[in-house]
This record gives structure tokens, C-alpha cells and sequence, in this order.
């Protein structure tokens, strides 16, 4: 009980500093006082957008075009294999995924960001490229999620008897996770974007220090269970 009143009272007092120390943020930005205050005080709420710019746009708008196309040319597929025992080979891999890449090339915004990530079979950890922008990487992660959880259930080497119908799936169902956080990520930007920059600035550095209590909040519990 101790630990979630001092929670709740760390926020109260990041909450009031935040707004007290917008005073000067307000006079920049043209809003008074009163009206910045107000604004972040209705927007508590909203969720925090990914990224406002024309570049963050453009690379949701372009990733989701594309988790969408690649998702149906899987679909695709394994209505081939659909109720075949044919286990996945490096040609039907190929066969699979050329004609995917081929139209990545041709279709992706040449402006938008190209990152990617890759789940390693052995030890079922993920890589995630370092030009992934804070609007990609999560729902990259959210994509190999799929692939770790299936990576996990099974002994290493599992891939060579993998069926061809059910990598397909493995990968559509990523896609999917992938496609529900990009779409998530985009429709935040509606009512954060349009706020004023200092209420964005000020709703930013709330979430930060939330976050950051959060994980602090989550080793404590871990390191009092050592002891339970």
C-alpha cells in the first residue's frame, strides 16, 4: 500500500511541476498560461504518438502498404500447401519470397525508412535494425514476438520439418501483429499531433517519467520476489 501511494504521489508531483514549468514554454508558443495548462490537462489521456513528422507519416503510411501486401501474397501460398505434410525447403522458401521482394522493390516509398529485424532460431533472440525509427520498432518487435513464441515451443533445428502450411501461417500472423501496431501507431497521430508543441513536450515528459517508474516499479517487485 506504501509503494502505490508513493506512486501515486510521485505522479501528482511530476504532473504539477510540468505544468508550473510551462509558463515560459506558453509565452513562445502564443498560448497563455491558463490555455497550455488546459490543454495538457484534457489531454492526460491521449495517447502518445510514435513521431509528427512528414518522415514518421510516410514511413507508417509505406510500412503498412507493404505488411499488408506481403501478408497477402503468404495467404496466397498457402493456399497451395493448404492440408500438405510438404515440410519447408530452401527452394520453396525462395520460390515464396522472391516474387515478394521483387514487388518490396518495387512498390516501397524510396523515401521512407528500409529497416527490418531478424529472430535467430538459436537461443530465440531478435535483432532489430538500428535505423529503426521509435514508429517502426515497435511493431517490428511485435512481428518477431510471433516468431520468438513459436521459436520458443520448439527444439532448435525445428525448421527443417517445419510444414510448409505452417511457416505461412507463422508468418501471416506476424504480419498481422505487425500491421495492428503500425495502424495503432498512425491513428495516435490524429489527436497528439495537433496539439500545441509545448502541451506535446510537456504530455511527452510525463510519459517518460511514467515509464520510467514503471520499470523501476517492476525491478522492485522482481527483487522482493527473490525473497518470497
Amino acid at each position: 500500500m506504501r509503494m502505490s501511494n508513493s506512486r501515486t504521489y510521485t505522479l501528482w508531483v511530476l504532473m504539477v511541476f510540468a505544468l508550473f514549468s510551462s509558463d515560459t514554454q506558453a509565452s513562445a508558443q502564443g498560448l497563455t498560461k491558463e490555455e497550455l495548462d488546459a490543454q495538457i490537462q484534457q489531454n492526460l489521456n491521449t495517447p502518445i504518438a510514435c513521431g509528427c513528422s512528414v518522415y514518421d507519416y510516410d514511413d507508417l503510411d509505406n510500412r503498412i502498404k507493404l505488411a499488408m501486401m506481403i501478408r497477402s501474397e503468404f495467404a496466397g501460398a498457402k493456399g497451395k500447401y493448404a492440408g500438405s505434410k510438404q515440410t519447408v525447403t530452401p527452394a520453396i522458401r525462395k520460390a515464396v519470397q522472391d516474387p515478394i521482394r521483387k514487388r518490396i522493390n518495387d512498390e516501397r516509398n524510396q523515401k521512407a525508412t528500409d529497416a527490418g529485424a531478424t529472430t535467430y532460431d538459436f537461443g530465440c533472440f531478435t535483432l532489430i535494425d538500428s535505423n529503426a525509427t521509435p514508429c517502426l520498432r515497435g511493431a517490428l518487435d511485435d512481428h518477431e514476438a510471433v516468431h520468438r513464441k513459436v521459436c520458443d515451443e520448439h527444439p532448435l533445428g525445428f525448421r527443417f520439418d517445419q510444414l510448409v502450411e505452417d511457416w505461412l501461417q507463422e508468418e501471416m500472423d506476424a504480419y498481422d501483429k505487425e500491421i495492428q501496431r503500425l495502424t495503432s501507431e498512425r491513428n495516435k497521430r490524429l489527436p497528439f499531433c495537433k496539439l500545441d508543441p509545448s502541451a506535446k513536450t510537456v504530455l511527452q515528459d510525463i510519459a517518460n517519467d511514467k515509464e520510467r517508474e514503471q520499470e523501476a516499479q517492476q525491478i522492485a517487485d522482481w527483487f522482493l520476489g527473490l525473497f518470497n
